[in-house]
């Protein structure tokens, strides 16, 4: 109940503050001005207002991103963007629509300071869009795209309180001074957050690195201890989490990578992260050095079966998705827990199989059954091949399927087909669960 309160709490806080600017197209219009104005106005001021809850939503505030899961925000976060892009192309739109005589504010030589900002703003908006929907297009690194990410959203939102406050209509009155003071002070206040707050939080929970290995699939394992007494409350998780960590530089830096945890969340005296080598920042990390900070943030996500009280697991992961199951298996066993646990493990071959020997460790328990699964197998295989289908899970799974819960964690064409095959073997959809947390 009291999630669920705190659901509808943000929820009603959402549609207050993205609405509330639409009083100010309540006030008395100049003669000539009508229902399109109205309309017109409308649409940007709606605009303008979720622009800014997208800096809370990107900010990662916890108790805006706790009670909905971090990947159900981000989402969201990329849904609104569509609906913002129609709203501020219909501002002007609807304006030239109605009086062919706007036009003229295209004019970028002669037009008013106010039409340019609003043109920069715009602009500024698609390109945010653009280079986020083809970054790989663009072939702009994870750290280009979050720098650049960060510097449009800004022009975005500053260019457009210019704009509004250079028109001087909507400002003129006390309660509408209030209601941009409140604005512009809400966007500092979530940029100081983010930028200063958080950073500092975060040097005071700094972890060090222990060790760096070499793991199958051209990944690397990433141990971590704490280096500060307040670190300790970082390192408090629960299986299935994840969090976003940047090594060896500053804690005010703008890139954070999001990985899985991949330790038991009871052994929290140190740290693992499993990590593949797969661009500039993950391929650096083989030339990590015990000793160097870390900076971390987190624990995130709702992938966890401590949220749920299930009879047993089926665990799906495929590749580095191997991760936050690892990591489940291992509480599982340090807790004693009895319950039956089904890990189907999908990879290219058998030197791609990440942590084996550990995973092996843990189905000596007959209460785990541990089925790798290779789309590529050398001749000497004898296991499962070809890829986790409906079919598949048949073979392994009791028919009871009552209480069970599955988890999924993989590329997301693997996730996507996993939990359909769940879901077709008898499973509740709402019994299996998945988390996509990658950004673009």
């Amino acid at each position: 109940m009291s999630t669920r309160m705190r659901l509808a709490g943000w929820y009603t806080g959402l549609c207050g503050v993205a609405l509330a600017p639409l009083a100010l197209c309540l006030i008395n219009l100049d003669p000539g001005r009508g229902f399109w104005v109205n309309l017109s106005v409308a649409a940007g001021f709606v605009a303008l207002s979720l622009l800014g809850l997208q800096f809370l939503l990107a900010a990662r505030w916890p108790r805006a991103t706790t009670p909905f899961g971090a990947d159900v925000v981000l989402q969201f976060h990329r849904q609104m963007t569509a609906l913002i892009v129609l709203l501020a192309l219909g501002h002007p739109i609807v304006l030239f629509l109605w009086d062919s005589r706007f036009l003229h504010l295209l004019d970028l030589v002669d037009a008013p300071v106010r039409a340019r900002l609003a043109v920069l703003s715009i602009v500024a908006l698609l390109a945010l869009v653009v280079t986020s929907r083809w970054r790989r297009v663009f072939r702009l690194s994870y750290s280009t795209w979050q720098a650049l990410h960060a510097g449009l959203a800004l022009i975005v939102v500053g260019a457009a309180l210019a704009h509004v406050l250079l028109i001087g209509y909507y400002v003129d009155q006390v309660w509408e001074k209030a209601l941009w003071v409140f604005y512009t002070a809400a966007f500092v206040w979530i940029g100081f957050w983010v930028r200063v707050v958080k950073p500092f939080q975060r040097h005071r929970r700094r972890l060090t690195v222990v060790a760096v290995h070499e793991e199958a699939g051209g990944s690397l394992r990433l141990e971590l201890r704490p280096a500060t007494t307040a670190a300790r409350k970082a390192m408090t998780f629960s299986p299935g989490q994840f969090a976003w960590i940047m090594v060896g530089r500053s804690p005010f830096a703008i890139t954070y990578h999001p990985f899985s945890y991949a330790s038991s969340a009871l052994h929290t005296e140190r740290l693992t992260f499993i990590v593949r080598a797969f661009g500039s920042f993950t391929s650096a990390l083989a030339d990590v050095r015990p000793g160097e900070p870390v900076y971390i943030d987190g624990p995130w996500g709702h992938f966890s079966p401590d949220r749920v009280a299930a009879k047993g697991w089926v665990l799906i992961a495929g590749g580095v998705g191997i991760t936050p199951m690892l990591s489940i298996l291992l509480t599982r066993r340090d807790r004693g827990d009895t319950r039956p646990a089904w890990l189907f493990y999908g990879a290219r071959d058998q030197e791609s199989l990440i942590a084996w020997e550990q995973l092996r460790a843990l189905a000596d328990d007959p209460a785990v059954t541990l089925v790798p699964v290779l789309s590529r197998a050398g001749e000497g295989w004898t296991g499962e091949r070809g890829r986790v289908d409906a079919g598949l899970l048949r073979r392994h799974l009791p028919d009871d399927l009552t209480g069970l819960h599955a988890y999924v964690c993989g590329p997301p064409a693997m996730m996507d087909a996993s939990c359909e095959a769940a879901v077709d073997v008898g499973l509740a959809e709402r019994s299996v669960h998945s988390e996509r947390f990658a950004m673009v």
